[in-house]
C-alpha cells in the first residue's frame, strides 16, 4: 500500500442528514483542499492546527455549500499525516459533488479502512486497537461498546505486551547461555526461567479464560425459539423486538425460515431467531425449513423452548422437551391470557425446568422473560472495569498458540532438553504474541482486517 499519497473519502452514511464529512488525509491534504474553499479571513496553509474555520466550498467561482472546515497537522491527527475535514450539510448530493471535486485536484479514493490502516501502519494504533475501532463501529449493545472502548485504549495491547516483556527476559537469558557457554556447567537461571514462564502462562491463561465470553459480548448471544407450529413464536420475536418484524397468522407453517434480529437487554445483545415450527410433514419446504431450525438450535448460546400454556401438549411438544439441554434452555409457556387457571394442567411435565409464564400478545411477563434471558447470558461473568477480555477467535487462536509455545519451553526447561530447544519454543511464543498486536501479522489477514471496515474509516 503507497503511503505518499493523498487518500480522501466519504466519512458519514450517505443518507439526508444534518451533518456530512469528506476526510481528506496525507501530504498534499491541505493544497488539494485550498482551492476549493474560501473563507476564515487566511489561507489554510497558514491556519491553526485543530480549529474549525467557517466559509464556502466552491466550484470554479459557484458557491456550493457552507461549510467547516479543520486542518489537523501531521503529526497530530488519526493517520499521524496531515488531514483536513469538510463538515458540510449531510445532503448525499452535496457530499458527492465535494468529494468529486476533491477528487480532480488530486486525491485518490479511499480504499476501505484505509485511513485506519495508515494510521496502524504509522504506529499510532495496535492491531488490537485497530478490531475494536470496527467493533465500537458496529457495536450493538451498551456492555459491547465498553468493551470496545476498553480495547480502543490500548488494555490488551498492554496486558498482551506484559506477557512479552516476561518472555523476552526468558529469551535473553537463554541467548546468552547459547552465544556464551561455559564447559561442564548447567543453565544456572533455570529456576529464574521456570519462575517466569509460570507467571508468563499464568497470565495467559487469565486472558483466555474470558475469550469465549467476549466474543458473545461483542457479537451477541444468539438465541433461538423454537416450538410446534402456531405456539406464538413469531408473535414473542415481534414482541420482544417492539416491532411486527415476523408474520403472525393463525396457518400452521406460516414460518418456513429462519429470521434473525437483535434486541438489547439490559446492556447486552442478544441475536433473535425465529425458527420454523417443528411438526411431521410432507411439504418438502417445510420439512427443510424444519432442518434449519434443528441447526439453529443446536449452534445457539440459548434457547427458547415455546409451548401453548392453553392447550394439551402434543408429541411434537413431549419430544421437544425430552430432547432440551435444560442449563442453556427458558421454557416459555405462553398465552397466559387464554388460560382458565393459574398454571397448565400439564406443568409437572416441565418440573424442575427454568420456566416463565408470558401473553406475547398482552406483553404479560416479558419483562420477566427478559430478566431470565439476561440471567443466563450474565452466568458466565461480564466484564470488570480492571479485566481485560479478548474478543475475537483472531486474538483467541493466536493467544493459544503462544500459551502452546510457553507450554512446551516449560517441558523443556524441567526436562533439560537444552537451551537451543527452549529458545525456539520462546521465538514462537513471541510471534503469536505479536500476531495479537500486529507486530507479525501477514499481509493477508490484514487485507482481510481492514477489508471489513467502512470507506472513510
Amino acid at each position: 500500500m503507497r503511503l505518499d499519497d493523498t487518500i480522501a473519502a466519504i466519512a458519514t452514511p450517505l443518507q439526508p442528514s444534518g451533518l456530512g464529512v469528506i476526510r481528506i488525509s496525507g501530504p498534499q491534504a491541505v493544497p488539494v483542499v485550498e482551492p476549493l474553499f474560501k473563507g476564515g479571513g487566511k489561507e489554510l496553509q497558514k491556519t491553526e492546527t485543530h480549529k474549525l474555520i467557517h466559509g464556502w466550498i466552491h466550484d470554479d467561482g459557484k458557491l456550493l455549500d457552507q461549510v467547516l472546515v479543520v486542518v489537523m497537522r501531521a503529526p497530530h491527527s488519526f493517520t499521524t499525516e496531515d488531514v483536513v475535514e469538510i463538515q458540510c450539510h449531510g445532503s448525499p448530493f452535496i457530499l458527492r459533488t465535494i468529494l468529486t471535486l476533491v477528487l480532480r485536484q488530486g486525491a485518490r479514493l479511499a480504499k476501505a479502512g484505509e485511513f485506519t490502516q495508515r494510521a496502524f501502519l504509522h504506529g499510532r494504533l495496535d492491531l488490537t486497537q485497530v478490531e475494536a475501532v470496527s467493533d465500537l463501529i458496529h457495536a450493538s449493545s451498551e456492555i459491547g461498546a465498553k468493551l470496545a472502548a476498553q480495547q480502543l485504549c490500548g488494555k490488551l495491547f498492554h496486558a498482551i505486551n506484559q506477557v512479552k516483556k516476561q518472555v523476552v527476559s526468558i529469551a535473553s537469558l537463554v541467548e546468552a547461555n547459547i552465544e556464551f557457554p561455559e564447559e561442564d556447567t548447567e543453565f544456572t537461571h533455570r529456576d529464574d526461567c521456570l519462575q517466569r514462564l509460570n507467571q508468563a502462562s499464568a497470565d495467559l491463561e487469565n486472558l483466555l479464560s474470558h475469550a469465549d465470553r467476549g466474543r458473545q459480548i461483542r457479537d451477541g448471544f444468539s438465541v433461538a425459539l423454537i416450538g410446534r407450529p402456531n405456539v406464538g413464536k413469531s408473535s414473542l420475536l415481534n414482541t420482544l423486538l417492539r416491532e411486527q418484524r415476523a408474520i403472525v397468522t393463525t396457518i400452521p407453517g406460516t414460518t418456513r425460515d429462519s429470521i434473525e434480529e437483535s434486541v438489547q437487554i439490559q446492556g447486552l445483545a442478544f441475536r433473535l431467531t425465529d425458527t420454523a415450527g417443528i411438526r411431521k410433514t410432507e411439504d418438502l419446504i417445510e420439512t427443510e425449513g424444519i432442518r434449519r431450525t434443528q441447526n439453529v438450535r443446536d449452534n445457539a448460546d440459548l434457547v427458547l423452548l415455546i409451548l401453548d400454556a392453553s392447550e394439551k401438549l402434543m408429541d411434537e411438544d413431549l419430544s421437544l422437551i425430552s430432547e432440551i439441554e435444560q442449563e442453556r434452555t427458558i421454557v416459555v409457556l405462553n398465552k397466559k391470557d387464554r388460560m382458565t387457571g393459574k398454571r397448565p394442567i400439564w406443568h409437572k411435565e416441565i418440573s424442575g425446568m427454568d420456566a416463565v409464564l408470558i401473553s406475547a400478545k398482552t406483553e404479560d411477563g416479558c419483562d420477566e422473560l427478559e430478566s431470565r434471558l439476561f440471567a443466563k447470558a450474565a452466568l458466565g461473568g461480564l466484564p470488570q472495569e480492571d479485566q481485560t477480555w479478548i474478543t475475537n477467535r483472531r486474538q483467541q487462536h493466536a493467544a493459544k498458540q503462544a500459551l502452546s509455545a510457553l507450554f512446551s519451553a516449560r517441558e523443556g526447561l524441567i526436562q533439560s532438553n537444552g537451551e537451543e530447544f527452549l529458545a525456539v519454543d520462546l521465538r514462537s511464543c513471541l510471534n503469536a504474541l505479536g500476531e495479537i498486536v500486529g507486530e507479525t501479522t501477514t499481509d493477508d489477514l490484514l487485507g482481510q482486517i481492514f477489508s471489513e471496515f467502512c470507506i472513510g474509516k
